[in-house]
């Protein structure tokens, strides 16, 4: 195979093509990214199951979800108590009384703590003890009972106020699956909020091991908070940005809309788990999604509801004419003034109070996640509302619309024509339109070159899309598949602006969906194929796509060339089972001379594999990883692999 490019170019329109979506799927948030390791730290828990009708899902305080007395049961006495909280906005505490010395409780803490000898971990209680004088002692031990890897007395003196108990403490062992106990002397303590996070947590929020994931893809943007989860399965059960900033502490929790969500697996005959307790304590709230963006050097892009609930699972939604629809545009302004206002300003003064004074520079908001319109539901009429009162205080913003749940529908035709209808009279009515789509990889093969021939009016963001392959495994062919597909978005970047496989994590025994992106347990993570096919794209972008052609390249081979202006990055995906060897790659020059760029200095990042099905697996050596090296002469590329060229 020779390649031979060209003089020509197209400049990308975002220098910030590939990027992150992510969405509190699959434990995403709480009990992932979120590094806080008690779950149900503030007896806030709701269970949550759907009815047998549309629109009915019920809800019901679980206040003692995850916590058990610990010791002797019969000296020992734990009470659920709504009102006179913490916070009103959480109403339950827990009442603690023992007889003994010997009487403590344990948290669930999802599959037990995880603790790494050497390792600091810092403590968090707020506790009212107006007769209780003493100590309380946390202990972590070994899931057995052999190893205690950290013990923690912690002297209180008595207060019949709520007061915050903070400490730290350093693991004397490792210990898997453990048990978090917290003892006391005799008597009665209320507690309000208990929490546990490792001190290396970046920002003291993040868990250092997946934000290091993520900053490693190098991405462009990072849409949040989804996703369906935007919506909610009803309205009640929205995500409302306002309900996550402030002190943590006094975040009202929700319920999650994965928790009601139980689908058939794509193994035949068996039922996928679902879990009635996954609840969102929006410890990872907006803030921090605005912190994650800055520290990966990623544009923000938050995603809003129009007051349609999820149009998959309800038909709830606000009357466009009704007082609340009005608020849910409020909502959007106050936004924008939250991210980059003043401090003087309502919201900007609360940014600056949780400890970013200056502007979080936000330039992109999303109206709606994958709303369609119908006959019933009038989400383009919605989207024109928020657009003429955010560009009316704002015109700067840059406002993402979508094309609804697929690209192969009525639905997206309808979004489209109103699109381009709309731009005609008023160039500034959309940046983008989000288009989702979750196919088998054939697809993905047969529709390389399908932004070939899109309109340049609008450009498009590829917000959600993910190569599903028979049993929907994280495998070698879904990558290759997504990797061609690249190739055509790379090809078509003067109509991409942003492109986003989902979901982005799954924590192991807790997922609902999948593919995903990132797997982890309680202290282990793991990158998948498709993860290291995102982090070549992204990390090997360019900022101008050049023109090129492949001889003899074969059914199976699928290129791309971009340049930063110094370097230029080749990249080839070999998704047939033979080796092709790359003889060399020819550059045509001003002077209409071609000139042989050097393969034998040239780097290589290389990903391959020796079956379509190979898989990595959390806790194991990886089976498809990236290697690097620095290639020969002549190049043989193998079968089932994705290559980036990195040569002068």
């Amino acid at each position: 195979m020779k390649i031979s490019i060209s003089k020509n170019s197209k400049p990308f329109i975002s220098k910030k093509m590939f990027g992150l979506f992510f969405e509190d799927i699959n434990y995403a948030a709480d009990g992932g990214l979120y590094a806080e390791m008690i779950e149900n730290r503030q007896f806030a828990f709701r269970r949550s199951w759907a009815g047998s009708t549309a629109n009915d899902y019920k809800t019901e305080y679980t206040p003692d979800y995850g916590w058990k007395i610990y010791g002797q049961q019969d000296c020992a006495e734990m009470e659920f108590i709504k009102g006179c909280s913490l916070c009103d906005k959480n109403p339950h505490y827990m009442k603690f009384t023992t007889n003994t010395g010997n009487a403590g409780f344990t948290n669930k803490a999802y599959d037990g703590v995880c603790l790494r000898s050497g390792a600091s971990y810092n403590l968090k209680i707020w506790i009212r003890n107006p007769k209780y004088e003493g100590s309380l002692t946390v202990i972590c031990k070994s899931s057995d009972g052999t190893i205690t890897a950290a013990q923690k007395e912690i002297k209180i003196e008595k207060n019949k106020n709520w007061q915050l108990i903070e400490d730290s403490f350093t693991a004397d062992s490792t210990i898997k699956n453990g048990t978090f106990i917290i003892l006391q002397n005799k008597g009665t303590v209320d507690y309000g909020y208990i929490s546990l996070m490792p001190a290396d947590a970046v920002a003291g929020v993040f868990r250092k091991d997946l934000f290091e994931l993520l900053k490693e893809t190098r991405p462009g943007f990072l849409r949040f908070p989804g996703g369906c989860i935007v919506e909610g399965a009803v309205l009640s059960n929205r995500y409302n940005w306002k309900d996550t900033v402030g002190e943590n502490w006094k975040r009202h929790w929700n319920w999650n809309r994965w928790a009601t969500h139980n689908i058939y697996m794509w193994t035949p005959g068996k039922l996928a788990k679902y879990f009635p307790y996954y609840n969102q304590s929006y410890g990872l709230g907006f803030y921090e999604y605005f912190l994650l963006s800055e520290l990966m050097g990623a544009e923000p892009l938050p995603v809003l509801s129009v007051g349609i609930a999820c149009q998959f699972q309800t038909s709830e939604m606000v009357d466009i004419k009704s007082r609340e629809f009005k608020d849910y545009i409020q909502s959007a302004l106050d936004l924008i003034e939250f991210a980059n206002g003043s401090t003087k300003t309502k919201w900007g003064k609360l940014r600056a109070k949780m400890g970013h004074e200056n502007s979080f520079n936000l330039k992109f908001i999303g109206i709606g996640n994958e709303q369609w319109q119908t006959d019933k539901v009038n989400f383009l009429e919605r989207y024109k509302a928020f657009e003429k009162a955010i560009h009316k205080k704002y015109p700067d913003i840059e406002l993402i619309g979508t094309a609804g749940p697929d690209v192969t529908s009525e639905k997206y035709t309808t979004a489209w024509n109103f699109f381009n209808n709309e731009i005609k009279a008023n160039k500034k009515f959309t940046a983008a339109i989000d288009e989702h789509y979750y196919m088998k990889p054939e697809w993905f093969y047969e529709h390389i070159h399908m932004y070939d021939s899109y309109s340049r009016d609008i450009p498009v963001f590829a917000g959600e899309y993910a190569a599903h392959t028979e049993h929907r495994e994280n495998n070698l062919e879904a990558a290759l598949a997504e990797a061609a597909f690249m190739t055509g978005l790379e090809k078509n970047c003067d109509v991409i602006r942003f492109a986003s496989v989902a979901p982005l994590f799954a924590r192991y025994n807790y997922a609902q969906w999948w593919p995903d992106f990132i797997w982890f347990d309680g202290d282990t993570s793991m990158a998948t194929p498709d993860y290291y096919v995102q982090k070549l794209f992204g990390k090997y972008t360019g900022t101008s796509y050049i023109e090129h052609s492949a001889e003899n390249a074969g059914d199976k081979i699928f290129t791309s060339v971009t340049t930063d202006g110094n370097n230029y990055f080749v990249k080839v995906v070999n998704a047939g089972d033979n080796p092709v060897e790359l003889e060399s790659i020819h550059v045509d020059s001003d002077d209409s001379i071609s000139r042989e760029l050097l393969l034998d200095s040239a780097k290589v990042i290389q990903l391959s594999g020796k079956s379509l099905s190979d898989v990595n697996v959390i806790g194991k050596e990886e089976n498809v990883k990236l290697e690097e090296m620095t290639a020969s002469k002549n190049v043989v590329i193998p079968g089932l692999s994705v290559s980036v060229f990195i040569c002068r």
